[in-house]
């Protein structure tokens, strides 16, 4: 791509109305286009709640894997809160010295996903959250494949 066009999409970047995630903007890496992404803020079915994500793609739209793998997420949330149960249940218990309640939303709002590369076999993603009261933490759980790592905390 040409100076002139990496400088019309980083002043003024694409955008499109999508049927499942709705008003995304594009993000072009002009050093690196093959890092470029959508990003959006979605209504996640599960919660009806607003989260953000970033969709890898190029301009024409975001990549068939990248959505495939957002819009999978909705099946797969009871389960993915299971896995994030115990760091969750550490956070609170290490960061905030308290029991982290049967339902956690009652403490947490969901804030995001992630994901590096949907192609891979084990993909790396993470999940985001946040704390709802005004000792406020942002907690974010990475994963590769199904497997929870540590919580990475910001207070």
């Amino acid at each position: 791509m040409g100076f002139l066009h990496n400088l019309k999409l980083w002043l003024s970047p694409p955008k499109m109305s999508d049927p499942d995630f709705g008003n995304l903007t594009f993000m072009h890496i002009g050093k690196h286009p093959e890092k470029s992404y959508w990003e959006c803020e979605w209504t996640f079915p599960p919660t009806g709640t607003v989260v953000d994500i970033a969709l890898q793609g190029r301009e024409s739209g975001p990549d068939h894997e990248a959505r495939q793998f957002y819009l999978g997420l909705s099946a797969r949330f009871n389960s993915i809160v299971k896995l994030c149960r115990p760091r969750l249940e550490r956070v609170f218990r290490e960061w905030r010295d308290e029991q982290l309640p049967q339902d956690i939303f009652t403490v947490v709002r969901l804030t995001g996903f992630d994901v590096e590369n949907p192609q891979e076999q084990a993909v790396r993603w993470n999940v985001s959250f946040e704390t709802t009261n005004a000792d406020w933490l942002g907690i974010t759980i990475s994963f590769i494949g199904d497997i929870p790592l540590e919580p990475v905390v910001d207070s």
